[in-house]
């Protein structure tokens, strides 16, 4: 009988774990989703505010950047975006609108309790055309900072 009330509580243990789990990746998901609408929507003050600090980067540049503020990411921020592969494209004179930005997937790995790394895979094409501008991943470091989760590193 303490066998089966043993097995009966370690099962509903592990279940309302996974169930925790399931609702904290669907916080830091829907964190990155609005990181994105910030990002194309070129509001770096809000996007500062989804960060925890220090903030590691390492993107388009040739060395990791470490920011300690909210001013620190918006700098970090502009250098990223002039480094960018799109870049390019918006130095022809066409706007950013005209690029079509896709997720093929986001893959969440929980590293500890307060720590999950986001794996996201992305195509970035021209509208025109559909001729492809840039493909490639970004890795996103979250932690939970006072029960929030926050970004701590791109790379």
């Amino acid at each position: 009988m303490k066998k089966i009330l043993l097995s009966l509580v370690m099962t509903l243990i592990m279940t309302a774990n996974g169930y925790a789990d399931e609702i904290e990746i669907k916080k830091i998901k829907d964190k990155h989703d609005t990181y994105y609408k910030y990002l194309f929507e070129n509001d770096m003050n809000s996007l500062a505010k989804l960060f925890s600090f220090p903030a590691v980067f390492k993107g388009f540049v040739n060395e990791v950047q470490i920011a300690k503020n909210k001013k620190e990411i918006k700098n970090i921020y502009e250098n990223l975006i002039k480094a960018a592969p799109q870049s390019k494209f918006a130095n022809k004179g066409i706007n950013y609108t005209e690029i079509n930005t896709k997720v093929e997937n986001k893959s969440i790995f929980k590293m500890r309790e307060d720590t999950y790394m986001l794996i996201v895979k992305y195509t970035q094409s021209d509208k025109k055309d559909n001729s492809l501008i840039f493909s490639g991943r970004a890795s996103y470091l979250f932690i939970k900072d006072d029960e929030e989760w926050l970004i701590s590193g791109v790379f």
